[in-house]
C-alpha cells in the first residue's frame, strides 16, 4: 500500500514531509511557528517540529537536542533535523572548546547560524533592511527602532502578523543561512 493517510472515500494523500527545527529557547521556537504558518499558508505538505532548549552555550543545545530526539518516538519519521544557533556564540564557544558544528554533525543534525542572532533576522526581513549587518550587541536596539513593539520572545502570532513568506523569500537572497533553511524546508525551491 503507498505511503500516505487514506480517507474515507478510498484517497490516498503523501504523508507529510517531518523536519525538526531546534534552538536554543522560545523566540527560536517561535519562529519555527511561524515558518510552519508560511507552509500552511503554500499548502506545503511539510510539518515543522519544534523543540526549545533551555539556554547555554551553543554546543549544549546541539546535545540536548540530540537527546531530546533519541527518545521521541515520533524521530524515526523525521527526515531533517536542524538547529538554530547564534552565529555571535558559536565561534566564541568553539575557541572554549565546545564544539557545536563537530557534535552535530556526528548526531546528524544540521545547523543554521542566525547572523548575528534571531534578532538580527528579524530585522532583515524588513523592507529595505535586507543587508543591514548589525552587532549581537546593536541586534535588538535597532530592531526596535524599526519595530517599537517587538519583546523578546516574540510569539508566532506575532511574527506572522508582522512578516510574511516574500520578507523571508526577500532577506535570503543576502543571508545564505536562511536561504538553506527555507530551502530545506521547500519555502524555497531549488532550480534544476
Amino acid at each position: 500500500m503507498p505511503r500516505g493517510l487514506r480517507t474515507r472515500r478510498g484517497r490516498i494523500f503523501p504523508r507529510r514531509r517531518v523536519v525538526f527545527v531546534g534552538g536554543e529557547g522560545p523566540s527560536e521556537r517561535a519562529f519555527a511557528r511561524f515558518l510552519q504558518q508560511c507552509c500552511t499558508e503554500v499548502a506545503l505538505n511539510v510539518h515543522l517540529r519544534s523543540w526549545e532548549g533551555s539556554g547555554g552555550d551553543s554546543l549544549s543545545v546541539v546535545r540536548d537536542m540530540s537527546r531530546y530526539l533519541k527518545r521521541q518516538q515520533f524521530a524515526a519519521e523525521v527526515e531533517t533535523k536542524v538547529v538554530l544557533l547564534d552565529e555571535d556564540r558559536i565561534d566564541e564557544d568553539y575557541r572554549n572548546g565546545r564544539d557545536a558544528r563537530a557534535y552535530a554533525r556526528q548526531s546528524g543534525i544540521g545547523i543554521v547560524l542566525q547572523t548575528p542572532n534571531l534578532e538580527g533576522v528579524l530585522l532583515r526581513l524588513h523592507p529595505n533592511n535586507e543587508q543591514r549587518v548589525v552587532s549581537a550587541h546593536e541586534a535588538e536596539r535597532e530592531l526596535k527602532r524599526i519595530w517599537p513593539s517587538y519583546r523578546k520572545p516574540p510569539s508566532s502570532t506575532q511574527l506572522s502578523s508582522r512578516f510574511s513568506l516574500a520578507d523571508l523569500r526577500r532577506a535570503a537572497k543576502h543571508d545564505p543561512e536562511l536561504r538553506q533553511l527555507l530551502t530545506t524546508i521547500g519555502l524555497i525551491r531549488v532550480d534544476r
